[in-house]
């Protein structure tokens, strides 16, 4: 008897501590993301900036304003889903008036709305003004997630070289080191995104449920012991 007590209070006591340590991971995640949501806020309010300074001076968020013409030879398709509903996020290569070639995230496209004759006006042509923030996506793919398959355009990772290739931009030219997603607008098809999207803040709730249920192994284990002490 004593022998499955002690067996039982050695792993109440690893999960306790298992729990415990996840309930400050996620305090930890807590404080990091309110850190980006803070210098999202921050970005997005303070004046834009132009390419060349978001390059000098490189910052995640940044709020730049650009024009120029976009290469819609290299669109490309990057697997996403919003609402639940499948689709793509239709990035496009802009050559910018600075001389400088950027990739745009113009938001997203409904699987049924991926070929650019099923969504009229949506490749504008000539000179364009873009509004948007700076993405600095890092290198490197989840263990679970697909090859790009670039001879399909279809991209389920961001790989910035490999994309730019594919929309046959120089790699001598002049080039941003990121991803310019485009700021939110009534109407428009892609349908760009909130910047918020990705950075929802739910790790409080989950810290506590980790705490909680360290609680709870307390107490259980505590009435299991008891129990089993009582004659």
């Amino acid at each position: 008897m004593r022998r499955r007590t002690g067996s039982a209070l050695i792993a109440a006591t690893a999960g306790f501590i298992v729990l415990i340590a996840l309930g400050a991971w996620q305090l930890q995640r807590l404080q990091w993301k309110q850190g980006l949501i803070f210098e999202l806020e921050r970005h997005l309010s303070a004046p834009p900036v132009s390419l060349s300074e978001a390059i000098a001076h490189p910052a995640e968020f940044l709020h730049v304003k650009t024009s120029g013409s976009f290469e819609h030879a290299g669109e490309l398709f990057v697997l996403t889903a919003e609402d639940g509903r499948p689709g793509w996020r239709v990035v496009t290569p802009l050559m910018s008036d600075e001389g400088i070639f950027v990739l745009v995230d113009r938001g997203f496209v409904a699987d049924e709305q991926r070929e650019p004759a099923k969504r009229p006006g949506s490749q504008p042509q000539g000179h364009v003004e873009v509004d948007g923030y700076v993405s600095r996506h890092p290198a490197g793919r989840g263990v679970f997630t697909p090859d790009n398959d670039a001879a399909g355009n279809n991209w389920y990772w961001w790989d910035i070289p490999a994309m730019l290739a594919f929309g046959r931009i120089d790699p001598q030219s002049r080039i941003a080191p990121f991803l310019l997603h485009v700021m939110p607008g009534p109407g428009s098809v892609p349908r760009p995104s909130s910047p918020m999207l990705g950075l929802s803040n739910n790790h409080l709730q989950y810290a506590l449920t980790w705490f909680g249920l360290a609680i709870v192994l307390a107490a259980v284990t505590f009435f299991y012991l008891r129990s089993d002490r009582s004659p």
